[in-house]
């Protein structure tokens, strides 16, 4: 039986040990927190903490480990990369790819190059923050550390107060010498995944992306996504052979890739890449729909196995509603799971779990993903409707705490 070791144990990462456990292999997850989900759900967990590269290394030689995969964390795909080289193992990303893929000031800087557009922005480096020229800024200005995703650390500011506010929360959740100050986008908002094989890029889903507005001062948070995107033929029409090339330049060859995007004026600005699966899951929904296993396909990288599952074409009408909580104490918590258009759900709270301030305007605030799939945009609508009406959540106090919902536009 082959092992795999799997870096990262948060909640998403279960449904990628789930897959290689049905695939007959011996799964091995590692985390700093000994209590991590994960952990409960795979044949052996370890306390190894994932940027400890070489303590990583050690253990797979000792335990005969046959792969090395990344889980749902940005922040473990550098040292994922690292430790595949020491031990020569197949690995999805180079140092190139991983460390473009995972910085988005880096990222920014490459996108030009291929006629592709980042949000316009700003860095503001921390020696230099006395001396930056403020009166040059527009507000609002959405504030953003380089090296963190899902909301962490990032905020809006509407005048200097909240910048200053801002500014802080952002040095204060990175270790990089600078943050990002960019132009806040109120437009469409999308989301594209990419399969590549052996060099061939495929545009695997696209979405468009709903996101809570009541937290003003937060990143805005999703509260739901629809498949496919109104925008993916404009995507195919302009940016898609770009985007190839760039993908080309880093030798990403056999991976996954997700990027996000604002779409203004029929226009394209690309942010917050993801080299890896995502907690939102989009996986869920290509598998669903066109058979194709975009977790089967990473594990056998890993290991070396010839992958020969077929993707066929995105036909049906899918969405994920994104259950946003306010802070407080859950008291009553029913997700509404009991309808056949829906294929999975990822319940992340149960009742006594506290929601604090401090996870708000991130996706630690998300209580649950509903993912379903129907046969008919308007059938889709009726059930987005139809699920959320029958789902509740309740504080302490009777209160509910269901911060907002998807209205299907």
């Amino acid at each position: 039986m082959k092992k795999l070791l799997i870096l990262g144990a948060n909640p998403e990462t279960i449904r990628l040990i789930n897959t290689a456990k049905s695939m007959g292999i011996y799964t091995i997850v590692t985390d700093h927190d000994p209590n991590a989900p994960a952990k409960k759900v795979a044949d052996k967990g370890i306390n190894i903490n994932g940027m400890d590269v070489d303590g990583l290394v050690k253990f797979c030689l000792e335990e005969k480990v046959d792969g090395v995969l990344v889980g749902i964390a940005d922040r473990l795909i550098q040292p994922y990369q690292q430790v595949c080289k020491k031990l020569n193992l197949p690995c999805y990303g180079n140092q190139m790819s991983c460390d473009y893929l995972t910085n988005k000031g880096k990222f920014n800087e490459i996108l030009p190059k291929y006629n592709l557009s980042g949000i316009p922005s700003t860095r503001l480096y921390k020696a230099h923050y006395p001396l930056f020229p403020w009166t040059k800024l527009t507000f609002p200005i959405f504030i953003k550390p380089i090296d963190k995703n899902s909301g962490q650390g990032m905020s809006v500011a509407y005048n200097y107060d909240e910048l200053n506010v801002g500014i802080s929360k952002a040095f204060n959740s990175t270790n990089s010498e600078y943050i990002l100050l960019e132009e806040y986008m109120d437009c469409n908002d999308t989301m594209l995944n990419f399969t590549i094989i052996e060099g061939k890029v495929s545009l695997s889903a696209m979405t468009d992306r709903y996101t809570c507005k009541l937290q003003k001062d937060a990143s805005k948070v999703c509260l739901g996504a629809k498949y496919q995107s109104k925008f993916a033929q404009l995507f195919m029409d302009t940016d898609y052979k770009n985007m190839c090339d760039l993908l080309k330049e880093l030798e990403v060859k056999n991976a996954i890739f997700t990027i996000s995007a604002f779409v203004k004026d029929n226009k394209f600005y690309y942010y917050d890449p993801g080299f890896r699966l995502q907690g939102e899951a989009p996986d869920l929904h290509i598998h669903n729909v066109t058979g194709f296993d975009q977790k089967k396909f990473l594990i056998n990288y890993a290991l070396g196995i010839k992958d020969t599952q077929t993707n066929n074409p995105f036909n049906k009408f899918n969405a994920t509603i994104w259950i946003l909580v306010k802070s407080g104490t859950i008291n009553k918590i029913d997700i509404f799971k009991e309808d056949p258009s829906i294929f999975y759900v990822s319940q992340r709270f149960n009742v006594g779990d506290i929601i604090t301030d401090e996870m708000l305007g991130t996706e630690r605030q998300v209580a649950a993903r509903i993912y379903l799939t129907c046969n008919t945009e308007e059938e889709l609508k009726n059930k987005i409707e139809e699920i959320q009406f029958k789902t509740t959540i309740l504080d302490t106090n009777n209160n509910n705490q269901i911060l907002d919902k998807f209205i299907y536009e």
